[in-house]
Parts: structure tokens; C-alpha cells; sequence
């Protein structure tokens, strides 16, 4: 009765690690593409390019935050809600702690990207920047990679916690039917 519910959440959890990973190793590269505007400034800057500083609270909010979700993303393994077979008040806690953190993480996430994508293809002069680029052989990307891969992320992290919601629930489940057949109120048979 418990053994394919015991194998997906000890899959889970693992995942859920590396799905943290996942967003600490993003949240280290999302200026990457904005290096090429911070050069400009030495030339006087191109039109839009104060996105490279309007992004730098973002930037570091998400440093933090992805550690959070790597910090928070062991609470399962301090339980054992990757191997229990029965869960008590920690692991449910720490399951909504982490799905809570996974989803309000992926609603900053997609309200940050979609909101710097816009800026950044609607107020950088790309014409300038090339321009300057090309000049003083700086790096030059009109790639919005960073934001649409930030979306991607938010998309994991909902699915995360949606998979973390979905064990707690299934294991609960088989908790009560487990009870219910001992108090012998279901037959087994």
C-alpha cells in the first residue's frame, strides 16, 4: 500500500534539492547578459541602459532567496519526510514551509522577469549599443535568455510545490486507510 508513495518521496525530495540548486545557479546569472550595458557608462552609457542598476536589488533578493530555498529545501531530510512512512506535525510544517517558499519565490520570479524584459526591450537603444559594442569590443546581447529562463524556473518551483502538496496529501491518505483497516473498519481483503 505505502511502497510506490515511499518511492516517489524519496525521488521527491532529491529533486526538490536540486530544484533549489537550480535557482541559486540562476540567481548567479542573471546579469550576465546586462555586463554589456554596465560598459557603456565608461562611454557615457546608451539610452536604457540604468536597466543594469535597476536590476541589482532584483539580483541580490534572488541570491538570497535561492539560498533560503537550498536551506529550506533540507528541512524534508531534518524530518526524514524523505523516508517516513508516517508523518507527524514537523514534516507536514516543513512540507507547507517549502511549498509556500517555492511558490512565492516563483510569483517574484515571474513578476521581476516579465517587468526587466519589458524594460529591457522597450527603453535600451540596441542601435547605440551595437554601435558601442562593436567600437570598444564590448559585450553585446540583445538575448532576453535570463528573463524567459526565469519564467522556467517559476514554472519548476510551482511544479515543485505542487508535487510536495500532492505527497503530503497521498501520504495521509494511506495513513487513514491504514488506520481504518487496523481499527478494522475496511476489510483488507
Amino acid at each position: 500500500m505505502f511502497k510506490p508513495q515511499m518511492k516517489f518521496q524519496k525521488i521527491l525530495f532529491p529533486v526538490l534539492m536540486a530544484l533549489s540548486g537550480v535557482v541559486f545557479v540562476y540567481s548567479l546569472g542573471i546579469m550576465t547578459d546586462m555586463y554589456g550595458l554596465y560598459q557603456t557608462q565608461s562611454l557615457g552609457g546608451v539610452p536604457g541602459s540604468e536597466i543594469f542598476y535597476d536590476m541589482q536589488t532584483y539580483n541580490h533578493n534572488m541570491v538570497l532567496i535561492s539560498i533560503a530555498l537550498v536551506i529550506i529545501s533540507t528541512l524534508p531530510f531534518i524530518f526524514a519526510s524523505n523516508t517516513r512512512r508516517k508523518y507527524y506535525i514537523g514534516n507536514t510544517v516543513s512540507t507547507y514551509v517549502q511549498a509556500g517558499a517555492f511558490i512565492l519565490t516563483a510569483v517574484y520570479l515571474v513578476i521581476n522577469s516579465l517587468k526587466f524584459r519589458s524594460q529591457f526591450l522597450t527603453k535600451v537603444d540596441f542601435e547605440i549599443y551595437k554601435m558601442m559594442s562593436e567600437t570598444m569590443n564590448f559585450m553585446y546581447s540583445e538575448s532576453t535568455f535570463f528573463f524567459d529562463a526565469g519564467i522556467i524556473v517559476a514554472v519548476l518551483l510551482i511544479a515543485g510545490a505542487c508535487a510536495t502538496i500532492y505527497n503530503l496529501t497521498w501520504k495521509n491518505k494511506l495513513v487513514k486507510q491504514e488506520d481504518a483497516i487496523l481499527k478494522g473498519e475496511v476489510n483488507n481483503g
